[in-house]
């Protein structure tokens, strides 16, 4: 017959608790946004980056993921509520229309000239939004191979969420 003493079941309750308490804790850990960026400096070199190499692949993954746009972002603007209550699949088609005609448009214009990032700023207010908030009147300045600078508004407004960013919009 098989005797336990003592002292090996409280080291395994310990062990048990332990293994409890770490994996409870590594379970609380939020998950990062899909493709999103710890800045908007990072936000903005990579739309460069995309630029540069004329990927609107690369630029289109710098943007809101329409589930996250229909889940939580299109809820919580007014334009979704009485007494407008436009459908989400219906500002999402908008959004994603004119964000494509956009991307197009940019890639043609700055695409592949070596452009370098200089900075990113936003002229209007933040907003705030149930669970993240909208950074607008971004302006993108960039600079030539020939040292010009020059300040775009390309982009339209970023979202930031659990301190991650990510473009809403391109300007079309």
């Amino acid at each position: 017959m098989l005797r336990i003493n003592e002292r090996t079941v409280y080291i395994s309750r310990i062990l048990l608790i332990g293994l409890l308490v770490y994996s409870g804790l590594m379970g609380c850990e939020k998950p990062v946004w899909k493709n999103s960026l710890d800045s908007p400096d990072q936000l903005g070199h990579a739309v460069v980056d995309a630029l540069n190499a004329k990927d609107i692949e690369a630029l289109n993954r710098l943007r809101v993921e329409r589930a996250a746009y229909l889940d939580w972002i299109w809820p919580a603007f007014p334009a979704s509520r009485p007494p407008n209550n436009f459908p989400g699949d219906f500002a999402w088609s908008n959004l994603n229309r004119k964000c494509n005609t956009g991307m197009k448009k940019w890639i043609a214009r700055y695409g592949g000239y070596d452009l370098k990032f200089v900075g990113i700023r936003f002229d209007q207010r933040r907003e705030t939004y149930d669970g993240f908030q909208l950074l607008r009147g971004t302006v993108l300045t960039l600079q030539n191979t020939a040292g010009e600078k020059r300040e775009l508004e390309i982009l339209g407004s970023v979202v930031v969420k659990d301190e991650r960013y990510k473009l809403l919009s391109y300007k079309d």
